[in-house]
């Protein structure tokens, strides 16, 4: 007796229903046979589906579908040895995805998606959800690939797969099919996309396949071996890589615009016969790998289309120990070397024969799919790269060093030879894939030494080992360290060191950190500079938040062949007075720095005239991200916008600085120069809640005054929004227009002051437009206006919600914050500053007439007090006489 199984399956909101004739019809029943749309001659079965969108209707037990979801969800899990294959007919197949959920899951083994058209235009999966444009998620990262892939073994032939975001889809079967892009934002619009944590993916195949998005077109990273052959893949940045090694043979990439590639797979990612278009609409450099990878390009011709291409390179910072092999190689149709020539072995004509597809996907078990083992067989186990240790130093006398190398693929012979550059290092054991190198070095400064691996075929990694030469002992104090009197506002300490050597003297690079202190004894220190870049800081501005405090120095003794010696410690005779702060009036209170003495020591607490150093989640951000707990900003070199340039910069989520400042204040002026390392002056990662801010007139205890926020946009690829805000108890709301501009690119300078009740903002940048900026008439420089109600405070902050990996970190070169009136809370009778143990009926018995007068002293600082049994040491209050 046959039954009816009536069953429903959820693709993304999506129900799906067909009718099912017994409980495993489509498993039992014969094969079916059918003429496809093209003529050709098809056998369908329990693992052979079509799909036509022209049918009335599904037809499980005949293995027809008119969609692709139904097919989908009928198929089962195939084999290597016989996969699920589903054709489809020609026609546009909308994937329907939601803002939340990708529409097409696939999530069976070994499953073949095969057109029915020689022409891959003829079959097209299509979505149109980009990152914040049509696809958000809490967690940051959206799900807006069109197609998703869970399933190991999956391939596919004669299609496109679009995410039509930010690109028109054009079908030229049935041009009323044709479908304008979404937005012209570029923004994170995957067209495929895999992944599973419960299995690994492997073995993806992709033969005449069109891929088409603009950024992040491949999100194929968690697949270890991809093949693709005779397709099309379309992008501007990141929109390949990853995996253990991908390969794109006879195919044609179009970019536009420079960091095509991620970052490759472990072991490197190829391009066999393939064509570059270079499609910029400024000039540029086509950096082929935005992080340094292993590639191999193998007869590779570069068109540029626009005549904009100033040169093709590696990668924007080549690690020493990577490279990358190149064969008959034209730009044009010239010969032509990829930059930089170190980073690139060029190929001679035995150590081309590695190159095949076989060899480089083969693996431990054999995989063929290109088909052309049996004709390099004899060349698969041939080496095709070799890895090594990253570039590092060692110091002579100490302990050995180890290097090690491996060559690829694994089958090839592991023979390597070793060699240096330099007797000022030596290799003291060899165990074939790995050397111990110790230092040999006996001089006074650092010498490189090139460590090279060469494979039984003469393909070569190096590396560099920087050997130091032995430590010697810290240089010995010959005078104690002494604080001498302030002076025009500076507090210096005076030492001397024995430098001297057999060879002359060595330069003092003593580490100098300076405190505050709340006695002689050094009691409550909190790190106020810091001496950077062997630079010893002999001397310390004193500031209005020291007032009322003593200054420590602490001196680790140190030159550049020894170890920090034992600190040494030295405190100020007298408390910092208001006549040791230069300045007269409110220029006491100004501040300014670039940055290189910055303390940047985690400090959580608020207290008056010192910086607080942390990070923090703000209450308006709705993707869930997590504060970096240890780290938050860092004084060193960025990249991209912010290279070649020293500053402060966020290597924490949430960094955040603080300045408290309890005096009350009238106007205030704040500037700031910043370098974002974008350089397309988006600013940040992503258009979810990523901003920085700049605080003024800012009470940090109630998070309450009023800022300038800069934030990336979902309106363009190349801009950021300009804001002002008001925060009243740490929650905010804009008080002016948005204002898109370029104006937060490398080399911005921001100037927010508050005149006569008014919150201005002033930015700009000297970086050159884009033509796309230009076209969209984008302002490179921006001014804002808006009345606010006036407040006392002096504080002020800076807030960054960005992602901080490497390339979306924001820079800050210097900042100056100027007062312009003070009101008369600095002119009130007596400035107390609160000491550890202290309360307010302690202070009261010990400055008035006994401990219940604490409520003189809560009255007289409402404004600095939120609790009577709530104050922190470094407050100041006043009293009154």
């Amino acid at each position: 007796m046959k039954t009816f199984t009536y069953s429903c399956v959820i693709f993304a909101s999506i129900a799906i229903c067909f009718l099912m004739y017994g409980s495993s019809t489509m498993a039992q029943d014969a094969s079916k046979q059918i003429t496809a749309r093209n003529g050709e001659m098809l056998t369908l079965n329990s693992k052979a589906f079509y799909v036509d969108p022209s049918l009335p209707s599904d037809d499980p037990a005949q293995y027809k579908f008119r969609t692709l979801h139904a097919a989908i969800a009928a198929a089962v899990d195939g084999t290597e040895e016989e996969p699920m294959v589903i054709y489809i007919e020609p026609d546009v197949y909308q994937m329907n995805g939601t803002l939340t959920d990708r529409g097409l899951y696939i999530d069976k083994d070994w499953v073949s998606l095969i057109g029915l058209s020689s022409d891959a235009r003829d079959v097209v999966l299509a979505d149109n959800r980009g990152h914040m444009i049509g696809a958000q998620s809490p967690s940051g990262s959206s799900p807006a690939e069109t197609l998703f892939v869970t399933g190991t073994g999956f391939r596919a032939e004669n299609l496109t797969i679009g995410n039509y975001c930010n690109v028109d889809l054009i079908y030229p079967m049935d041009p009323s099919k044709n479908q304008s892009k979404r937005s012209s934002t570029i923004t994170q619009a995957y067209a495929i996309g895999a992944g599973n944590s419960e299995k690994t993916l492997d073995k993806f195949v992709f033969k005449n396949v069109r891929f088409i998005s603009m950024l992040d077109t491949l999100a194929l990273g968690s697949v270890e071996r991809v093949y693709i052959e005779d397709s099309y893949i379309q992008g501007t940045d990141d929109f390949m890589g990853g995996g253990d090694i991908h390969v794109i043979n006879n195919s044609t990439l179009h970019l536009y615009s420079g960091k095509p590639i991620y970052a490759a797979g472990r072991n490197g990612m190829a391009f066999i016969d393939s064509k570059w278009e270079v499609d910029f609409a400024d000039k540029g450099d086509l950096t082929l790998a935005k992080n340094s990878s292993t590639l191999y390009l193998i007869n590779n011709s570069f068109e540029d289309l626009n005549g904009t291409l100033n040169s093709i390179r590696w990668a924007p910072y080549p690690a020493g120990h990577v490279k990358s092999y190149a064969s008959n190689i034209t730009l044009d149709g010239k010969p032509y070397t990829i930059l930089p020539e170190e980073s690139g072995i060029d190929l001679n004509v035995e150590q081309l024969k590695a190159y095949s597809v076989y060899s480089l996907l083969k693996g431990s078990d054999g995989w063929d799919p290109a088909g052309d083992k049996e004709q390099y067989t004899a060349y698969s186990d041939l080496p095709v790269n070799i890895t090594i240790t990253e570039d590092a130093s060692i110091r002579s006398g100490e302990q050995t060093a180890e290097w090690t190398a491996a060559v690829f693929p694994e089958t090839a012979s592991q023979h390597i030879t070793w060699s240096l550059s330099s007797d000022k290092a030596a290799i003291v054991e060899n165990r074939g894939n790995s050397v111990m190198i110790e230092g040999k070095n006996d001089g006074e400064l650092p010498e490189e030494v090139i460590v090279t691996a060469t494979a039984e075929s003469g393909i070569f990694n190096q590396s560099v080992v920087t050997v130091y030469p032995s430590y010697v002992d810290p240089p010995a104090f010959t005078e104690t360290p002494v604080l001498t009197d302030v002076k025009d506002g500076k507090i210096s300490v005076e030492y001397a060191l024995d430098l001297s050597y057999e060879g002359g003297t060595r330069e003092d690079e003593s580490l100098i950190t300076w405190y505050r202190v709340d006695d002689q004894q050094g009691s409550n220190p909190i790190e106020v500079a810091v001496s950077r870049l062997n630079h010893p800081l002999a001397s310390y501005q004193v500031k209005s938040g020291d007032i009322g405090h003593y200054i420590m120095v602490s001196i680790a003794p140190k030159h550049f062949r020894s170890h920090e010696g034992k600190a040494v410690t030295a405190i100020s005779k007298k408390r910092i007075s208001s006549e040791n702060v230069w300045g007269e009036g409110t220029a006491k209170y100004n501040f300014s720095t670039d940055f290189e003495n910055f303390s940047t020591s985690r400090q959580t607490e608020l207290m008056d005239g010192i910086w607080t150093v942390d990070t923090y989640y703000p209450l308006d951000q709705y993707t869930d991200w997590k504060k970096d707990e240890e780290k938050s900003w860092e004084y060193t070199e960025g990249i991209n916008g912010a290279a070649d340039s020293q500053g402060l910069l966020t290597v924490g989520r949430g960094a955040r600085l603080l300045y408290t400042q309890e005096e009350k204040f009238g106007d205030m002026a704040i500037h700031l120069e910043i370098n974002p390392e974008k350089t397309a002056a988006q600013g940040f990662g992503s258009a979810n809640g990523q901003y920085l801010e700049i605080y003024i007139k800012y009470d940090t205890q109630t998070k309450t005054g009023y800022a300038l926020r800069i934030e990336r946009t979902p309106k363009y690829s190349f801009a950021t929004d300009f804001t002002l805000y008001e925060y009243v108890n740490g929650i905010g709301k804009p008080i002016s227009e948005s204002v898109s501009t370029t104006a937060f690119n490398p080399t911005s300078t921001m100037d927010v002051w508050v005149e006569d009740n008014m919150l201005h903002a002033k930015a700009a940048s000297t970086s050159e437009q884009s033509t796309d900026q230009k076209n969209a008439e984008l302002p490179n420089e921006v001014s804002l206006s808006a009345s606010i109600e006036g407040n006392p405070f002096g504080g002020m902050g800076i807030q960054h919600t960005g992602t901080v990996s490497d390339g979306n970190r924001t820079q800050l070169k210097s900042l100056s914050i100027r007062y312009e009136s003070v009101q008369e809370a600095v002119q009130e009778d007596f400035v107390y500053v609160v000491k550890p143990g202290d309360s307010l009926s302690k202070i009261a018995a010990q400055l008035l007439g006994g401990p219940h007068d604490w409520v003189k002293i809560y009255e007289w600082n409402k404004d600095r007090i939120n609790h009577p049994n709530v104050i922190y040491p470094g407050q100041k209050l006043v009293i009154k006489k």
